[in-house]
């Protein structure tokens, strides 16, 4: 487990292990403007209107050639977190209806560049099967042996955990504007150039 990202369905309660760390992870924060109209004018007068939750984005590859099985498990795991999530209390009545529950938040941190865990609400989980054999008669059960797991993640920022990560995201900016200040302080003395 150690070195291993892990996401936890909060529903739940369940962890789930990667087997694979992510070999990439993207964010993205929109930062929103609304554009007053100008009629006949050659610009537009904008004003800021808030900020967009981080959002990222990232690939699990899943594989397991060895349990009869192969993967069930693993898509059953990530299937759960696109499904209703109606929490204990509620899933006696989800069965006789199809009631309006949002899916699970997560808790994640793997690759984040955020050294807290932090709770996600799930935009997005794609589930890509592949390998349906592991011998030459293909195809007979149908069970994947491997897959890509897409998941599309959005920051709770009105969570508790995300106020206190908040005091170590300044310190590492502070670190940071400190470290590139230093560098260009060495470099120059050194008479080196920066360029890659």
């Amino acid at each position: 487990m150690q070195g291993h990202g892990v996401i936890i369905n909060l529903s739940t309660g369940l962890p789930y292990t990667f087997p694979f760390n992510p070999i990439e992870l993207s964010s993205d924060k929109a930062i929103n403007y609304y554009e007053a109209p100008n009629i006949g004018g050659s610009s537009h007068k904008r004003f800021f209107i808030g900020f967009g939750n981080k959002t990222i984005n990232f690939s699990l590859e899943i594989m397991n050639k060895v349990k009869p099985l192969g993967i069930t498990s693993d898509i059953a795991f990530f299937d759960a977190l696109r499904n209703p999530a109606p929490g204990l209390l509620g899933i006696a009545g989800s069965f006789f209806g199809n009631d309006n529950y949002p899916p699970p938040q997560v808790m994640y941190n793997w690759g984040t560049g955020i050294l807290l865990p932090l709770i996600w609400d799930v935009d997005d989980i794609k589930i890509k099967g592949k390998l349906f054999h592991q011998d030459p008669a293909r195809g007979v059960v149908g069970i994947p042996w491997k897959a890509t797991v897409d998941i599309s993640l959005s920051l709770d920022e009105d969570n508790d955990l995300f106020k206190a990560s908040q005091i170590a995201q300044k310190v590492a900016e502070v670190s940071a504007s400190v470290e590139s200040i230093a560098i260009d302080v060495r470099s120059a003395i050194s008479g080196g150039r920066r360029e890659r």
